[in-house]
């Protein structure tokens, strides 16, 4: 006789609208996302590994103000881009990875695009981009919510990551990679690629901003009072407070 399999099932989280709408109000007028292109998200998510978003953003920028343009970076040495990689994770290797990617893309696309993305359908798309080099899932979700077909992907790195396990949206101990999954499957089925870009982006912010590694700022953090990890921070604080009081009153 047979065991019986039970599926797993993730309830909806209605608390995700209410995140979302919070953490859009923290980028003011025009979306960031608006000017990135795939392609830059994809050297961006390269560099990015491994660091802060603060320390990819300056790396990443640093690298684009050297070679403004995509074919310069193809051309470019990796002894070259190696050193305007400074404190960079695996300089190296995404030093030669990069130039090789771009090779890679003009030869499959014919030309320095990810356009071509958009006549795939979404796993063959994935697949495509995770034989390129230095490549992870993480990179591959960010890309695809940047192509022009709507497709359900989230990246998320370990800034991300932060806020989304200390919220609650994710399996308590799971690895990263599984993290994009379990907070797809808790989302509104109406939500749309750029609804998961929007939030990633935001957490991101949170990241930076409130949530930090160490100590977290929970009381300025805009999402607090939808964060059970800061209800027990408070908690904890109101404990420590309450304990000179009562000592207080034996004297």
């Amino acid at each position: 006789m047979g065991s019986m399999q039970t599926p797993l099932h993730f309830a909806i989280d209605n608390r995700l609208p209410e995140i979302l709408e919070r953490v859009r109000q923290l980028f003011p007028g025009r979306k960031e996302s608006a000017s990135t292109s795939p392609m830059d998200q994809l050297i961006y998510g390269i560099v990015a590994k491994g660091l802060s978003t603060a320390g990819a953003m300056a790396s990443y920028r640093r690298l684009r103000d050297r070679y403004p343009r995509l074919v310069g970076l193809r051309d470019a040495q990796p002894s070259e881009l190696e050193a305007l990689l400074v404190a960079v994770p695996a300089a190296a290797l995404k030093a030669a990875a990069i130039p090789e990617i771009l090779r890679r893309i003009e030869d499959a696309f014919g030309s320095l695009s990810l356009d071509g993305l958009e006549r795939l359908d979404g796993e063959m798309a994935r697949r495509f981009l995770l034989r390129l080099p230095q490549v992870t899932d993480d990179i591959a979700a960010s890309v695809l919510t940047l192509t022009g077909r709507d497709r359900t992907v989230l990246s998320v790195d370990q800034d991300t990551a932060r806020p989304l396990r200390r919220l609650g949206l994710g399996e308590r101990g799971s690895p990263l990679s599984a993290l994009p999954r379990q907070l797809i499957e808790r989302s509104p089925a109406e939500w749309r690629s750029t609804d998961f870009t929007d939030l990633s982006r935001g957490l991101t912010r949170v990241a930076d901003r409130w949530c930090h590694q160490g100590k977290p700022d929970c009381g300025s953090c805009p999402l607090a009072s939808l964060c059970p990890s800061a209800r027990d921070v408070t908690d904890q604080s109101q404990t420590v407070v309450a304990f000179p009081g009562r000592f207080a009153q034996r004297g």
